[in-house]
């Protein structure tokens, strides 16, 4: 082809697009799932991920959005309590117990709001109250050992405690002649309340408990609360406190599932999903592992499908988002928009592939050279210079 005259700077921004990018905070990339649950979908999204936050300049969404853009809202008692068990498993592993008993202790509170309102949480409940036991034990903290011991019981046993800890404490028959204690919950009317994880009606509600330490649980829909309480003696009245655990990423999640198996989503839906997830760039993982990459340019209103790429060549994607990252903050050329050239100099600027775009070819480019390149300038009373792009 022939000489193009382009400026000094854009010519050598252009061809290092990447390293330049790498200097400034990395760009978030959502990545939207609308293919139809398989075996595989979760593990191919997770390396088309892993590839394309492996470019420079990049980070991939993976907060609490990430799961409702697989069309899944996690609650947010949800992730607190699989941070606490964590953190609860981190403690004990340390032989920490001034951790792993708070955390484990949150945990509790957490899941019985949950299995208060039907969520299935007997596995996470055991290893709570595990963890709750053996450091109660530790700390010489009897009634609260009971307590767990008991509730652990109930809940199938678990294979964690030694033989020496259950023997401390014994399952206790319950004609025993043991203090009963009349126990009064308050909460938003309606809700189901638990006490050590077994339903005593909606609140509000009374009942008797035996004295000792028990779990107190209230849930309406999503709106969920626990307490850990002491009963002894006189009457107990109890007002649990319940928050909304709801997600607040619940309608971006419901949007994403309508999506899953049906036809590719329209322009106007993918700009309102992209406000309210708070991007510029967006990766639609489509039927046979297809990847479009969206894009909110500063200015414009809608959203633009501006490369429709595979899921299994992330790099074009991930040039495409940097070409734009520079464009728009004034380093580089614009790749939605063709290159400003003399006609008399340029007739045709013809490409390897047809579906091919410069810009990919530029980036990559700007990679492999990463700092190794050297622009020589012709000063001729103006500052342009002649660069022949041979391909």
């Amino acid at each position: 082809m022939g000489a193009l005259q382009v400026s000094r700077v854009a010519a050598a921004v252009a061809i290092v697009a990447i390293v330049a990018a790498s200097a400034s905070a990395d760009e978030p990339v959502a990545i939207i799932d609308a293919r139809a649950t398989t075996a595989e979908r979760d593990a191919s999204r997770a390396r088309f991920a892993a590839e394309l936050a492996s470019v420079n300049g990049i980070a991939v969404v993976d907060d609490e959005r990430a799961a409702a853009l697989t069309g899944d809202a996690a609650d947010t008692d949800d992730a607190l309590a699989a941070s606490a068990l964590a953190e609860a498993r981190d403690g004990f592993g340390a032989l920490d117990c001034g951790r792993a008993r708070p955390a484990a202790e949150d945990a509790v509170r957490l899941l019985a709001g949950r299995a208060a309102g039907g969520l299935d949480e007997a596995v996470r409940l055991r290893a709570a109250w595990t963890y709750v036991l053996l450091c109660s034990d530790r700390d010489g903290d009897g009634p609260m050992a009971r307590a767990a011991a008991d509730r652990l019981r109930a809940l199938g046993g678990s294979p964690a405690v030694p033989g020496d800890v259950w023997a401390k404490y014994p399952e206790i028959d319950a004609a025993t002649d043991r203090d009963i204690v009349e126990l009064t919950v308050t909460a938003p009317v309606g809700a189901t309340v638990t006490v050590d994880h077994v339903v005593i009606g909606t609140a509000p509600v009374s009942t008797f408990v035996h004295a000792g330490k028990h779990v107190v649980a209230v849930a309406a829909g999503s709106t969920r609360g626990a307490a850990l309480i002491t009963a002894h003696g006189k009457p107990l009245s109890l007002e649990v406190t319940a928050a909304d655990r709801a997600s607040k990423w619940r309608r971006v999640a419901g949007q994403v599932a309508a999506w899953q198996g049906a036809s590719p989503p329209t322009v106007v839906e993918v700009t309102e999903l992209m406000q309210q997830l708070g991007v510029r760039f967006a990766v639609v993982l489509g039927e046979r592992n297809t990847a479009a990459l969206w894009v909110r340019a500063p200015g414009e209103t809608a959203a633009r499908l501006v490369v429709d790429g595979d899921m299994k060549a992330p790099l074009p994607i991930g040039a495409g988002v940097m070409a734009r990252v520079e464009a728009w903050s004034g380093g580089g050329l614009d790749p939605d928009k063709p290159l400003a050239a003399t006609d008399e100099m340029v007739r045709e600027v013809s490409r390897p592939r047809e579906d091919t775009k410069w810009w990919v070819y530029a980036v990559i480019g700007g990679a492999l050279a990463a700092g190794a390149v050297t622009i020589y300038a012709i000063e001729a009373g103006e500052d342009r210079q002649i660069i022949d792009l041979t391909f």
